[in-house]
């Protein structure tokens, strides 16, 4: 039975991937790379950030990622306001509660800027905590999983695990608990079904599957 949601931030509570396209897209131009679609994005994307960068010949270590690193996150905190929650998001983070199931969010995003989002989106209230990263390399959340879970007391199996990514998928194995995968963020739908079914196309369904 679960009794914990974790959620996954970028692409699957927020539906940034075009903001996230364009401003990469920016990231490309300056450094004389191919443009990239939304479409050859969300096929191609994949943690840990810095090798993705490296797939597109774009600096992946070094001061130059840092600083490739620093000019992303800037232009994505001026613009996230561009960003809406994805559809029935509240609706379903408000249905848990009132199914009495806690929540968290765990992102491999800053902190500080997480907290920032959630506070403008309005979700901080539905979530017992926020989980982000100390830093803004973005490699990954596979050696944070197991402490949040340890530090809420939890037993992985009474958890689920949503997110947009197969890395969602990977951390959720590596602990033991169930994940579901969203069609609709920085991963399409085809990738996602190698790997896991189900995997949902609607928030809502969610709740659908906590309570069969």
């Amino acid at each position: 039975m679960i009794k914990h949601v974790v959620w996954d931030w970028n692409g699957t509570l927020v539906d940034d991937v075009s903001l996230c396209v364009d401003i990469l897209n920016h990231v490309l131009a300056a450094h004389m790379k191919p443009q990239i679609t939304a479409d050859l994005y969300r096929k191609t994307f994949f943690f840990p950030v810095a090798k993705f960068y490296e797939s597109l010949e774009l600096p992946s270590s070094g001061f130059e990622y840092e600083q490739l690193a620093n000019d992303y996150i800037k232009q994505y905190r001026n613009r996230f306001r561009e960003c809406k929650l994805h559809s029935r998001a509240l609706e379903t983070l408000e249905m848990l509660n009132q199914l009495s199931i806690s929540q968290t969010i765990l992102t491999a995003g800053e902190q500080k800027d997480v907290e920032a989002f959630a506070s403008f989106y309005k979700v901080k209230q539905w979530v017992q905590c926020i989980d982000g990263a100390s830093n803004i390399e973005a490699r990954g959340k596979e050696d944070r999983v197991a402490a949040h879970i340890s530090k809420l007391e939890l037993d992985p199996k009474d958890v689920l695990l949503v997110g947009d990514t197969l890395h969602d998928h990977e951390i959720a194995n590596l602990v033991g608990c169930s994940a579901l995968l969203y069609s609709r963020g920085h991963v399409d739908a085809e990738r996602l079904r190698q790997l896991t079914d189900p995997v949902i196309h609607s928030l809502n369904d969610v709740i659908k599957w906590v309570r069969d």
